[in-house]
């Protein structure tokens, strides 16, 4: 008989929670049921609905979907959690319930105690103490975070460093919220449309990811005008969207370099994401230091894997928590949140040819240990009775 797994997650582009949909349809003695519900941020001229496959293997069998039109954070939640439990009575009694973030997580706790599932992994994404500025939702927030540690039957986090974070912030001593494990995010490492050295454009900068203010992609912005002096022909490409967006384009539009900078949007087809990418020469990960960087470093920004997995070196701020790694590596370099800081480093790298093909191998070499095929298979595995 096949095991049944259940996976609930959000979505806007191609991550962690994908990759492990993607993942489990490649055994054919797996059941899944996937559920997906739109980010309560909300995309400007499209229409975003929560939607359940059923699939085994990598055949889907059933589809659903259920419309979502108040953006509210709490009826929103409601919603989507209600909808994960019809979805899930009607697909029967499963193995495991993946919950990617908290309230995800909680619907497999409930479940669990109905015994509509036997264990349940609560896999997060990011932690940080200021989740929202409301100080009421904030509580209720972490509070569900730590009723999900404790009562699933595993946490899984991107970055070791959740398990300090939450000792720090919420009182969650280690000792008793004792099983927690890294499941770091990870690439597909065989897939990727890697250029040879000679192929890509050795002045293309790349970002990708949301246009939010924590990103820092202003800080490259401010810093075009002194690049292009030392670089003329250096172009930056944005991919993403959000709040920042209309501020980043009127600086862009106020610092003269409109010629240098190209905003793409939200690309949602991975394939697409990839071929934009494939010919870029470093990839971008500034986050403001200044500004909530416990966003960043309590979490694994997918974005600098992502920029790896194509052979790019990354220029990210001293925020991450593999910042250490990635010095050691010698694939990225890492920098203060300070225009002069990029500015050196872009010019150190693109100006020296044997460098940038030094850091490109070395990134190849980091990043292979991150297959998702390597880091799925044990933790799946552990769950799966």
């Amino acid at each position: 008989m096949n095991k049944k797994i259940i996976l609930v997650t959000h979505y806007r582009i191609y991550s962690a929670s994908q990759a492990l949909r993607d993942y489990i349809r490649k055994d054919n003695l797996l059941s899944l049921l996937y559920v997906s519900h739109p980010l309560p941020l909300k995309i400007p001229g499209i229409e975003e609905s929560s939607y359940s496959e059923k699939s085994i293997g990598k055949k889907i069998i059933n589809k659903a979907s259920f419309g979502r039109k108040n953006e509210g954070v709490f009826i929103s939640s409601v919603r989507d959690l209600l909808s994960t439990l019809i979805w899930v009575f009607k697909y029967g009694k499963s193995n495991v319930f993946i919950g990617v973030d908290n309230l995800n997580a909680l619907a497999g706790i409930i479940l669990k105690k109905i015994g509509m599932v036997k264990r349940v992994v609560y896999y997060t994404i990011d932690y940080f103490p200021t989740r929202f500025e409301n100080k009421i939702l904030n509580f209720i927030y972490h509070s569900i975070d730590k009723i999900c540690v404790k009562y699933a039957d595993e946490t899984w986090n991107v970055s070791e460093v959740m398990v300090d974070a939450r000792e720090q912030y919420n009182n969650m001593d280690r000792t008793i919220y004792n099983r927690q494990h890294t499941v770091p995010i990870g690439i597909w490492y065989e897939n990727a449309p890697r250029k040879e050295f000679s192929q890509i454009d050795n002045k293309k900068l790349i970002f990708t990811g949301h246009l939010l203010a924590h990103m820092g992609v202003d800080l490259v912005i401010r810093s075009m005008p002194e690049i292009l002096k030392k670089i003329p022909d250096v172009r930056f490409e944005i991919i993403g969207g959000g709040e920042e967006e209309d501020r980043l384009r009127e600086l862009v539009k106020e610092l003269k370099v409109s010629k240098s900078v190209k905003f793409w949007g939200w690309i949602r087809d991975r394939s697409k994401l990839e071929k934009i990418m494939s010919d870029g020469a470093i990839g971008l990960a500034t986050f403001n230091t200044e500004i909530l960087d416990d966003k960043v470093k309590n979490a694994d920004p997918g974005k600098i894997k992502d920029y790896m997995l194509l052979g790019m070196p990354v220029i990210a701020t001293n925020v991450i928590s593999t910042a250490n790694a990635i010095r050691k590596a010698r694939c990225g370099l890492i920098i203060n949140y300070q225009a002069l800081d990029l500015v050196n480093a872009v010019v150190k790298l693109l100006k020296n040819p044997g460098l940038l093909r030094e850091y490109r191998e070395n990134a190849l070499k980091y990043v292979s240990k991150f297959d998702y095929n390597l880091i799925f298979q044990k933790s799946l595995r552990r769950n799966l009775i």
